[in-house]
């Protein structure tokens, strides 16, 4: 594995997780805090599940220039699919526990199909493969497909928000269609056949890199000055953001040492995805009622919950069946 990958995949896992911190938080004291900034990051940290798009589909087209190995979907399915089930039946088994309400099939539906849980990105990611495998099998041109998919991740964005009463009830469902996320697709596509280059001009011109994402940032703070205030992974623009922190780690990835820590949170940024929303389930309230300070309770529940997810994940891999639970865990 190239390591400014496995740095991307830790930076975006701990920003997914940092923000998700900030929510429960806010939700446990049932009021954020009235400061522009803390929402101005809130908005920012959404690029994170994004970029684990991107990064799935640049890695898949960099190994994969011209067709799938034998063993493609088979792994997949066993060591993402399976687990993603496995944790949305968690999540609802939990859900079950706690509101007693009789539902508990129900809600594992509505996690695994509509995504009303926080792996709701795997579907997105599956759907992506699937696009990729028919690219590859049918040998469409990137010269035209790829321009097409932009397209059409333009025409769906422009469509849901049209104020139509089907759109606004269905507006939560529809992020999972593939659709609104081709056109990270067709970016990170190319970013993955031509990624050698990318990296040494990157590397090369990697100050710009950071004046990059100063500039994505000022963007988003602008439209949030406008009053675009949704905080949400779907938003258009989000999308300079997200490319330019990618260029930024691969840039400075090359040069940055490998150190253990960044190796251990790749290793572990699938599991700490799909399990922290229950360890922030039952965490938060214990830290709120303790810690007064939004500046302590954050990092604090940040730090207790990393943890608690990677030796959750190290004990339940070396359960027999641990990869069914799992997925599979590098070496």
């Amino acid at each position: 594995m190239i390591r400014e990958w496995d740095m991307l995949r830790g930076v975006a896992c701990l920003s997914v997780l940092l923000l998700h911190v900030s929510s429960w938080i806010i939700m446990t004291v049932g009021v954020a805090p009235e400061q522009e900034m803390y929402e101005f990051l809130r908005i920012a940290l959404c690029y994170a599940t994004p970029t684990f798009i991107v990064l799935s589909i640049l890695i898949l087209a960099n190994r994969y220039p011209e067709q799938l190995s034998t063993g493609f979907w088979s792994s997949r399915l066993q060591f993402i699919l399976v687990p993603f089930l496995v944790w949305g039946f968690v999540d609802a088994l939990i859900v079950e526990s706690i509101y007693r309400n009789g539902m508990l099939w129900e809600t594992f539906v509505n996690n695994v199909v509509y995504g009303e849980f926080v792996g709701w990105f795997v579907v997105v990611i599956l759907q992506l493969y699937a696009i990729f495998a028919l690219m590859k099998r049918f040998k469409w041109s990137p010269a035209w497909f790829l321009p097409m998919c932009v397209i059409i991740a333009l025409v769906h964005h422009a469509v849901i928000a049209l104020p139509y009463p089907f759109f606004e009830e269905n507006r939560h469902t529809m992020r999972l269609l593939f659709t609104g996320w081709l056109g990270y697709f067709a970016l990170a596509y190319l970013m993955g056949m031509y990624y050698t280059q990318i990296a040494q001009l990157a590397k090369r011109y990697r100050v710009a890199t950071i004046v990059l994402v100063l500039l994505s940032g000022i963007f988003l703070y602008i439209r949030l000055q406008l009053g675009y205030t949704e905080v949400h992974s779907r938003r258009i623009d989000l999308v300079p953001l997200v490319i330019s922190i990618a260029l930024l780690v691969i840039a400075w990835g090359q040069s940055i040492p490998y150190f253990a820590p960044i190796r251990v949170i790749s290793k572990y940024a699938f599991m700490i995805y799909l399990m922290h929303w229950e360890v922030l389930r039952f965490s938060t309230g214990w830290f709120v009622e303790h810690f007064d300070s939004t500046l302590v309770r954050v990092p604090l529940l940040f730090l207790w919950t990393l943890i608690v997810c990677i030796i959750l994940t190290k004990l339940l891999s070396m359960l027999p069946f641990g990869r069914l639970i799992v997925g599979k865990i590098k070496k």
